[in-house]
């Protein structure tokens, strides 16, 4: 009987243990919205992380990051280079190869994100904070038309200024400008 119940004790102290080291259902103490970030026609979410140091840093960190990661939804520039060399050199079976290779990959973003809310924070037991962030599908419409309004009339200036240079061309064509020498 003793044996039982040692056996079951020892169980039930794992277990604890086992329970008490996960958060949110999960062995790595991640947020719930961090494994699985919400899904939405109206909104896109982004998540972020921040460790600094200092609470006030990290959080700030945690929702640049979150607003970086909504921005790359909206639209990313994907840079890549990939390298790839080889060389054999020797003389009479005496030879070396030489390898190389390199990829480099560079993610570039440049959204202008107006109205991004704090939906949710979390510090974690590390003292980092992990935060969720939700722009409006709408915002960024309107902001796309302020842009292509703006766009448009800078194209309707420069479809003016060609207009000028053709009617410069044509008079210099046909009306050239002659001059006679001084006697």
């Amino acid at each position: 009987m003793k044996k039982i119940m040692f056996s079951m004790l020892v169980v039930l102290s794992a277990l604890m243990i086992f329970s008490c080291g996960s958060s949110n259902g999960n062995s790595g103490g991640l947020p719930e919205f961090v494994m699985n970030p919400p899904l939405s026609d109206d909104y896109f979410y982004g998540v972020g992380y921040g460790d600094k140091g200092r609470d006030d840093l990290s959080i700030a960190a945690a929702k640049t990051n979150a607003r970086a990661d909504i921005a790359r939804q909206i639209e990313t520039v994907v840079q890549s280079s990939l390298e790839d060399y080889a060389q054999t050199a020797g003389v009479d079976g005496d030879t070396q190869t030489i390898e190389f290779f390199e990829n480099v990959t560079r993610d570039i973003t440049n959204q202008k994100l107006t109205g991004v809310q704090q939906v949710t924070m979390e510090k974690v037991r590390n003292g980092g904070y992990w935060v969720l962030m939700q722009y409006d599908k709408n915002l960024m419409v309107e902001s796309a038309k302020e842009s292509f309004a703006r766009n448009e009339n800078a194209a309707f200036a420069e479809f003016k200024a060609s207009q000028a240079l053709e009617k410069l061309d044509y008079q210099l064509k046909n009306n050239p400008t002659v001059s006679e020498p001084v006697e």
